[in-house]
């Protein structure tokens, strides 16, 4: 028993003592999102929803801003292969991106659509359309260990097509250049070629994507990796690289995994649980 509480007594101070630099701790997640891997925030709702990706269950979880799981919806006919993803369309549909590909061998790519009720039962079952894609410049299944920018685990909405950036896996000279591929938010199968690409930085432990979100004023775009948000806005059409890019150093480095906007000036983001690090709902600001 004195063992006992003595570990607890040293998760207490490790976590209250924790430098969460630039970020702002909300809540601590349950254990059902230990593998958070999205999050997203419908104008209607005050809740955030949110998935976790492969070997976990096909629901969706709305949480409260204290981190507490109010309702799970199932979602009847999607299997988790690998959720990575959530977006949303601004009214009451979202997007669930079935396309973590860490391995650079997946085939069977694709984006669940579903829309939420307007009043959730604390267990709801839901039933989704489907989009399915390939991406046209990918030949080999995998490809090199030099050439494996195929996995993608962000994307948003926006004027009816999805818009996805891919996490780069290659392993040789490094550049951090991540591509962008449209795909028409319809249910089909599509053949997609990248439309445009960018080179984040060459740093390997902070250049992966892991996150995406279009702000609430449609124009702003945030991009999240494990220790920044990189924030693009003032662009023309789909060329999201080519206005004003800004970069947030976030001061604090862990696996996170989901961003999406409170509002105008405000994000959200949750990070997986890794050992005593992570697994938390944090909030930041952008003004």
């Amino acid at each position: 028993m004195r063992a006992f509480l003595i570990a607890i007594s040293a998760a207490f101070v490790f976590n209250s003592c924790q430098d969460y630099g630039q970020l702002e701790k909300r809540a601590s997640l349950s254990r059902s999102l230990a593998e958070i891997s999205g999050i997203t925030k419908l104008p209607s709702s005050p809740l955030i929803f949110a998935i976790a990706d492969h070997g976990n269950p096909n629901h969706i979880y709305a949480i409260d801003s204290t981190g507490f799981i109010q309702k799970e919806i199932v979602v009847a006919n999607a299997l988790n292969t690998d959720w990575e993803d959530l977006a949303n369309d601004g009214k009451n549909r979202v997007f669930i991106g079935d396309f973590g590909n860490n391995e650079n061998d997946r085939r069977d790519l694709c984006i669940y659509s579903v829309s939420i009720p307007e009043n959730i039962k604390e267990i709801d079952t839901v039933v989704a359309t489907k989009t399915s894609f390939s991406l046209a410049d990918q030949k080999e299944f995998p490809p090199s260990l030099y050439n494996r920018n195929y996995d993608i685990e962000s994307f948003f909405f926006k004027d009816d097509s999805f818009y996805l950036f891919t996490r780069n896996r290659s392993r040789k000279e490094f550049d951090g250049t991540t591509k962008v591929y449209k795909v028409p938010a319809r249910t089909g199968n599509f053949s997609v070629e990248p439309i445009t690409s960018y080179s984040l930085c060459d740093d390997p432990k902070d250049c992966f994507l892991t996150a995406a979100t279009l702000g609430p004023d449609n124009k702003t775009i945030l991009l999240l990796t494990s220790n920044k948000v990189i924030k693009l806005s003032n662009y023309t059409g789909h060329d999201f690289f080519g206005g004003k890019i800004e970069t947030i150093n976030l001061k604090y480095d862990s696996q996170k995994e989901g961003i999406c906007m409170k509002d105008s000036s405000n994000v959200y983001i949750v990070d997986e649980r890794r050992a005593q690090l992570g697994g938390n709902l944090y909030s930041l600001s952008i003004k």
